[in-house]
């Protein structure tokens, strides 16, 4: 069965297929000006040598399923870009290991990774090793989806194995058969000919290059080699993405895993400062809590401790961990696997089975690259934490959650970190740093870490609490010199304490609470010169830690909004997005698609079409493989065009007969009526499926416009918005849970906003690409500087945000405030021409009918930067609350 696609990983492959879309009309650079994330960097990188072909990065988190997504960007690529129904595939993996275990999930037809393949191209799929590049037949790439997968490496000319690729081979001379032979951007041999090589069949089909752990492949000779393969598209997934190097269209955030219920999140940390026992001992009795806890869960867990041990030289080394888990924490041998180079006691063993007893895992360094169990709860290092790779990969092992479903415990919803420490605080911070190298941003990683403040080697399940009481972040710094504070504000001497060591020659600091940047700068100034960069960054998690304080949301602020609802049968029901009254139907078969602007120029081989927002050309993309695969234009039929549109544009609202149907009178019409060729419709496959797509939604959008208005204003119809408590939508009060894509604080904005509900405001540009301060940000800027708000929020477009319904989808306003008079404003923001769009329309009187159902509570309004009174955003607000 394959996976239901969680909310972010649905956003980032609708934001890479609107790319790849707008590519093939404006190119890559400004439609990858167009969809990038807000606040990330607006500028395309073209890859040398590969100026024309889309280049991007989906930033996804550890933890994030990044695999599980790449059927559906395989599909996105063909169909909105490559324009092939069955796209080569290359699928690139930075070691060995990992490309065996990518192998198996796709090879397997159980496994959920090659049922989203199977799923997404009809069963039609074959899943090659680059070593067997020999096995691939003319008839496999014109019949199915092929992927091969290969190491970054394996195709590198200076290596052994890298040479075999460009090398011509006879198995794959039916590839180059008659005038492909002849073509010449291919390597050709003495005579003139294509080389049968691999490298020369992957740049004669143009390739989608899909690149896992991206951030290993940021080098020129990586982009050699995509070159030499004549890479048509190349999209790269890592957590993180090196700065400069990589085009980030999508940056997920770890809130939206959270949200989303892929990962554990906090990290509870408890801090041991002395014997390395003691860690253990307070690790093994953390996992035995959970054990028990366990038991509760409706599915089977069994929580696992990941203990880092020292190297031969230290003191808690491998046999020594054991010796104590077995003689002092009496846990079974058998419980204890060990896994370091030498041991390889869970090579092969199912970690998820009911009969496998192992609960705990000792290791060195790292766990062997692609290791995954999610029953991996707490992880123990014996040793002084610090913030390297072995720590970073064994944090992300406890961080995926059990069937990534939330659990029925919130002990179970949590990962636990037991470190061995030389002093209080210091830990908090390397592990914090850790999570912001596995793909965290500065903001997520200080929210991550929670400390466990049970006195003594006890521990307690409920430290960390899903909101608990505000602590007061405390920080150590080590310093070569006592820091000059005389100058800096009085608040702030308390908050720093210095402590000098035995020798006299400095010491440490011990910083509390938000400081001043003065303070800051002294601190700093008093840091060794070469750990002045890392103090900076440390203190400055240690700012945002203590910043987060003091938000509204992290005080036991409660911020509620009435939702719109109606009576039925004495009974409040939410309105729901395209809501209808009973008995209401429509037929789409009386709303037949406009296909009027569709022509074909034959001597230029041109589609040209009407789109809602633009007058297009499609020119097919070049593609000589036509010239020898099997079956693609001469072999089919209406019926089969039908039914491959059928498959691309099926909506859930629309039953399939009467969809096909729709379709056969289309495509009939354009070859009865418009004297087109059914081998011209199907050269032009692709652009009938953007436009039929399109037709498709304007149909329907007509029909539930008619029926939503009787929903709402029909002369039966009881509007309510109530403000009983089952009534309200409630904004979770922890921050944790308030997944944005990027954060205001992130992009260097210099206002510093008061009064909003989380510490942090989500998906709020500061600026756009050209320097200007965005209209949005000026909007929150003066909903945030009126003194009639007590408090105000960013609300996000996310299911776990406040939404009004209109006929087509759920809306998301962009701000909700409640006022210091108790009443709330709601405030969507429309620049430009969009105020006067018929959808716009729609949400002003979705929003003046929430006002006016309120009662005088509620407060709604759709601001501009200059009204037609020419008000300022200001203004209109002041006016709006007044009326």
């Amino acid at each position: 069965m394959a996976l239901s696609l969680k909310v972010y990983q649905q956003r980032a492959l609708s934001s890479l297929a609107q790319f790849l879309e707008d590519t093939r009309l404006t190119g890559p650079a400004s439609a990858f000006e167009k969809n990038v994330d807000p606040g990330l960097v607006t500028h395309y990188r073209p890859m040398p040598g590969l100026d024309v072909s889309p280049y991007v990065c989906l930033r996804i988190p550890t933890g994030g399923g990044k695999t599980v997504m790449g059927a559906h960007i395989i599909q996105a690529a063909g169909d909105a870009y490559l324009e092939r129904e069955f796209p080569l595939v290359m699928w690139m993996v930075p070691t060995t290991q990992i490309k065996t275990q990518t192998l198996e999930a796709f090879k397997n037809p159980r496994h959920p990774y090659r049922q989203e393949l199977d799923e997404a191209f009809g069963g039609k799929v074959a899943v090659f090793d680059v070593e067997d590049f020999t096995h691939i037949r003319p008839a496999d790439l014109g019949t199915k989806m092929c992927v091969v997968i290969s190491t970054m490496a394996a195709l590198r000319v200076e290596n052994q194995e890298g040479r075999k690729v460009y090398e011509h081979h006879e198995d794959l001379e039916a590839h180059f058969a008659g005038s492909v032979s002849d073509l010449d951007y291919l390597e050709q041999d003495k005579a003139g000919k294509a080389i049968a090589s691999f490298a020369n069949l992957l740049k004669l089909h143009g390739p989608l290059v899909i690149t896992d752990e991206a951030h290993n492949a940021n080098t020129p000779l990586s982009y050699q080699v995509y070159e030499r393969l004549g890479a048509k598209v190349v999209v790269e997934l890592t957590a993180t993405p090196q700065a400069g190097k990589s085009n980030v269209l999508v940056s997920v955030s770890a809130f939206e895993l959270k949200a989303a219920d892929m990962i554990k999140f906090p990290v509870v940390l408890k801090e041991h400062v002395g014997q390395w026992e003691v860690a253990v001992g307070s690790a093994v009795a953390r996992r035995n809590e959970l054990g028990k806890t366990a038991l509760g869960e409706p599915d089977y867990i069994r929580p696992i401790l990941l203990i880092q041990a020292e190297n031969a030289k230290g003191t808690a080394t491998v046999e020594e961990v054991k010796r104590h888990l077995i003689d002092n924490e009496k846990v079974p041998e058998k419980a204890i696997a060990i896994a370091t180079g030498d041991q390889r006691e869970i090579d092969g063993v199912d970690l998820f089975a009911k009969d496998c007893p192992i609960e705990v895992i000792i290791t060195k360094q790292a766990l062997k690259e692609g290791w995954d169990c999610s029953f991996a709860y707490v992880f123990c290092s014996v040793a002084q934490v610090k913030s390297d790779k072995d720590i970073q990969q064994l944090l992300g092992r406890v961080l995926r959650m059990p069937y990534a479903t939330r659990r029925k415990q919130e002990a179970m919803n949590k990962a636990y970190a037991h470190v061995t420490t030389t002093a209080f605080n210091l830990a908090a911070a390397e592990l914090t740093k850790s999570l912001i190298d596995i793909g965290f941003n500065p903001l997520e990683a200080v929210g991550a870490v929670l400390p466990d403040l049970t006195p003594g080697p006890g521990l307690s399940l409920q430290g960390g609490d899903a909101n608990p009481a505000p602590v007061a972040p405390k920080t150590t710094i080590v310093v070569n010199k006592q820091p000059n504070l005389t100058g800096v504000p009085a608040r702030d001497q308390a908050n720093v304490i210095f402590t000098p060591n035995e020798e006299g020659k400095g010491g440490s600091v011990e910083i509390t609470g938000e400081l001043d940047d003065s303070t800051v700068e002294v601190i700093t100034q008093a840091v060794p010169a070469k750990e002045r960069e890392e103090a900076t960054a440390t203190i400055e998690r240690h700012q945002i830690a203590s910043k987060a304080l003091k938000a509204p949301s992290q005080n036991g602020v409660v911020f509620s909004v009435p939702r719109l609802g109606v009576m039925e049968q004495g009974e409040l029901e939410f309105v729901e997005s395209g809501a209808t009254p009973p008995g209401f139907a429509w037929d789409l078969l009386a709303y037949p698609p406009d296909l009027s602007s569709l022509k074909f120029n034959a001597d230029s081989q041109t589609f040209e079409v009407d789109l809602v927002d633009s007058k297009v050309s499609y020119t097919k993309i070049d593609d000589d493989v036509n010239t020898y695969l099997p079956g693609f234009a001469k072999d089919r039929t209406q019926a089969d065009l039908v039914g491959w549109l059928d498959q691309k544009i099926r909506d859930p609202g629309v039953k399939q007969p009467v969809l096909r149907e729709w379709l056969r009178r289309a495509i009939s019409g354009l070859e009865d009526d418009r004297g087109f060729s059914l081998s011209q419709l199907l050269n032009g496959q692709f652009v009938l499926r953007r436009k039929l797509g399109e037709q498709l939604q304007i149909a329907k959008a007509e029909a539930l416009k008619d029926g939503f208005q009787q929903a709402l204003f029909g002369a039966d119809v009881d509007i309510v918005v109530s403000d009983e408590p089952d009534a309200m939508f409630t904004y979770p009060a922890d921050f944790r849970q308030y997944p944005g894509h990027s954060y205001y604080e992130q992009q260097g904005g210099t206002y510093r906003f008061r009064k909003h509900y989380y510490p942090w405001v989500g998906d709020l540009k500061w600026k756009t690409a050209g320097g200007k301060l965005g209209e949005e940000f000026l909007c929150a800027q003066a909903i945030d500087q009126l003194d009639e708000v007590e408090h105000w929020v960013r609300n996000l477009v996310d299911k776990s945000q406040f939404w009004m319904p209109t006929s087509k989808q759920r809306t998301y306003p962009d701000f909700v405030a409640r006022l210091k008079d108790g009443r709330l404003l709601v405030v969507e923001y429309k620049g430009g021409d969009r105020y006067t769009a018929d959808s716009e329309k729609e949400k002003r009187m979705i929003g003046k009918l929430w006002a006016t159902k309120s009662k005088g509570r509620g407060v709604y309004l759709m601001a501009q930067l200059r009204d037609e009174k020419g008000n300022s955003v200001t203004e209109q607000l002041k006016a709006a609350i007044e009326r």
